[in-house]
């Protein structure tokens, strides 16, 4: 199952999302494609590494599509862009 986040992920809306994310997962998502968010900041790769460790916990093993190029580009300037290239849906 493939649950779309839409809207934007940023500091304001991160824990929001963070809730709704982990409702989709615990109903059986297991590919979160972020195409539909339209705006991100830095906090988007918060929301990444803790749903990464939230559902690792759980033995669930996430998979990842339509990531913003801007989040993208956050991550490879905090060195975080090979962690998130590995998790991507392909």
């Amino acid at each position: 199952m493939i649950y779309r986040v839409d809207g934007e992920l940023t500091r304001e809306t991160c824990t929001h999302q963070l809730r709704l994310a982990r409702e989709a997962v615990d109903a059986g998502a297991r590919e979160m494609d972020l195409e539909k968010i339209e705006r991100v900041d830095s906090t988007s790769l918060a929301f990444w590494l803790e749903l990464e460790r939230w559902s690792a916990s759980r033995d669930v093993k996430l998979k990842w599509s339509g990531l913003p190029k801007q989040m993208l580009s956050i991550a490879q300037l905090v060195g975080m862009d090979t962690l998130i290239g590995h998790r991507k849906a392909g």
